[in-house]
């Protein structure tokens, strides 16, 4: 009979879903919760295979979130929201030379009709 895995997940301060693991591979579960048991590569190999999507759509969002100690997937709503709220990225060296440029032209009424 095949061996029975408790699967667990390590979420961050807002519950967001950030690890999930199965009890095969890890030595200690503190700040982890478990959140089901069974049989097969869905319990045993949970780093792939246990939720439907990947833990991170291509936006960089979690796509879980755990919710009384249940795994629940993530509505496009508040994913829309963790988008919002992240900081504008600062910009490249590339950006300030094309402003500096920019600035130049305007201030010597040079610039460039494209």
């Amino acid at each position: 009979m095949d061996e029975k895995y408790t699967v667990y997940v390590r979420a961050d301060e807002t519950g967001r879903i950030v690890e999930v693991n199965s009890i095969a591979f890890m030595a200690d579960t503190a700040g982890w919760t478990a959140i089901d048991e069974g049989y097969g590569d869905k319990y045993h190999h949970a780093q792939g295979n246990y939720f439907p999507l990947p833990l991170y759509g291509t936006d960089g969002c979690a796509n879980y979130k755990l919710a009384d100690g249940a795994p629940v997937e993530r509505t496009d709503a508040e994913k829309a929201a963790e988008i919002a709220a992240r900081p504008a990225p600062e910009p490249t060296p590339l950006d300030r030379v094309e402003a500096q440029v920019t600035y130049t032209a305007m201030m010597t009424d040079t610039m460039l009709e494209v």
